[in-house]
Formats: structure tokens, C-alpha cells, sequence
């Protein structure tokens, strides 16, 4: 289920321990005052609810968060948000004592388009439907290289897909794109990670994103690799989301004049 976001000072460690299979016990810090700490195997959670302050430490590294304004607990995890929606860090603690530390991509709506992720209006007139796969157009480039965000407007050929990928939330699924010459739709495979896969789901629980529906994308296509079980790198191309959105309405096209 989609997490839901509480404020910091509200954390409840015994909640927190549950999740992760750890005693919460108190402690103090000469800096931040009365605490609350869980030993998860190797990894130590510390907050200091008073002081909005979060530390993890492990056998290799430490992680202090200050100014922590909101935290959520779900069946896997537990999960420190920082910052604000334009730049936002997630800090998240696995019960099997793994830590992953990130930033939280985000994108502006698209001022071409009105766009609407988590309500329930219906769909305007696009395009025909999918058709069969085929390869996408974008030119895709390695995970580590930055490129311009690029928009795609399509419909989804599936539900939406949850997992994670290095210890990070992600959603994906197919996008059919239906060429303006109204030839053979060109298939993309959208993949979305952190807050934008998180929204997603929350929007795919109420019914707004699904098979069929109408959305612009914003992103980049990459070229992804992953190893083969028997042996070489197996290479996808995929388009990574920093935003998904329903589209509500169709918007006039601007025409040049000669």
C-alpha cells in the first residue's frame, strides 16, 4: 500500500520497531536531548523527535537528517522525508538492516497541457488505441548521462507494475504513443522511480492511472543494463519518468503561419 506521510513529531517508535523487527530503547544526545533508538542487525535508527533530528548509522557510513518534517511507516520500511517538494531527500530503513539515502525527483507540470494525476475526470478524445509492440523512436543514452527532459503523450497498455530497483521505489509501464501521420503507435517503456513511482501507485489505488488512460509523460529515454544469468549484459531501453500525468483536455494545436 501507498505510504502515508506523518509529521515527524507524531513518530511512534514501537510502530517503527514492529516494521523493522527491532525493541525501541531511549537515549540521549548531548546535542538533541532525549530519543528514541532501534538496532536493526548492524544499523542503529535514532530520532530525536523534539529536536527534528534523525541519525542512521551503520557499520560503514552515517547519515544525519535535521529539520525532518515528516516520516511514514509501511510494511517494509520505514521512511524520513527532507526538504521541499522542489528538492527533497528520502532516508528509508529496511527491516533486513539496509539503508538507501536519495534525492526525490520531481518535475513541473507541462504549461501545454491541462493535466490532472489523482482525480477522477474522464478522459478527452486522443488518438486511436494500441496497436502491437514496437521499438520507440527516442534515442537512448547510458543511466549515468544527464539529457533534455522530453514529453510523450499516450495510453497505457497495462496497469502500472510496482517494485523496487537499488533499494528504491519503482513503477513502470508500457506507453503507446500514436504517431500524428496516424501510423503504427510506437511502444515505450516507462519506468518511474522515488516519489514519482510512490504518486503513481497512490494514483493507480484510486483509479485515475490504469489501462487505457490518456497521460503525459516527462523524462528521458536511457539505455538500461543488467547482467544475464548465464553470463553478458542484457540491454533495454527505457524512458525514465520525473513526472506522470492524466491528461483532462485537449489542448489547440499552435499553427505557423507562412
Amino acid at each position: 500500500m501507498p505510504e502515508v506521510p506523518s509529521h515527524f513529531s507524531e513518530f511512534d517508535a514501537a510502530a517503527a520497531g514492529q516494521v523493522l523487527g527491532a525493541e525501541p530503547r531511549t537515549t540521549r544526545d548531548i546535542a538533541h536531548g532525549d530519543g528514541e533508538a532501534l538496532n536493526v542487525g548492524d544499523t542503529v535508527l535514532e530520532v530525536y523527535r523534539d529536536a527534528g533530528f534523525a541519525r542512521v548509522t551503520t557499520p560503514d557510513a552515517r547519515i544525519e537528517l535535521y529539520r525532518v518534517p515528516r516520516f511514514s511507516v509501511s510494511g517494509e520500511r520505514v521512511v524520513f522525508e527532507q526538504g521541499d517538494d522542489d528538492e527533497r531527500t528520502r532516508l528509508q530503513i529496511r527491516a533486513d538492516g539496509k539503508v538507501a539515502f536519495h534525492p526525490v525527483l520531481r518535475a513541473t507540470e507541462s504549461p501545454s497541457t491541462r493535466e490532472l494525476a489523482l482525480s477522477g475526470h474522464q478522459d478527452s478524445p486522443a488518438n486511436g488505441g494500441t496497436s502491437e509492440p514496437a521499438t520507440g523512436s527516442a534515442d537512448a543514452i547510458p543511466e549515468q548521462q544527464e539529457a533534455v527532459q522530453q514529453q510523450l503523450r499516450g495510453r497505457l497498455g497495462r496497469d502500472p507494475w510496482f517494485s523496487t530497483r537499488d533499494d528504491r521505489p519503482a513503477a513502470g509501464f508500457p506507453l503507446a504513443v500514436n504517431p500524428e501521420d496516424g501510423g503504427k503507435a510506437i511502444w515505450h517503456n516507462v519506468v518511474t522511480f522515488d516519489g514519482t513511482a510512490e504518486e503513481l501507485q497512490q494514483a493507480h489505488s484510486k483509479g485515475v492511472i490504469r489501462k487505457g488512460r490518456l497521460v503525459d509523460v516527462t523524462g528521458q529515454p536511457v539505455l538500461h543494463e543488467e547482467p544475464k544469468p548465464n553470463g553478458g549484459i542484457k540491454k533495454t531501453t527505457e524512458f525514465h519518468a520525473s513526472t506522470v500525468a492524466r491528461v483532462t483536455s485537449r489542448t489547440v494545436p499552435i499553427r505557423r503561419s507562412n
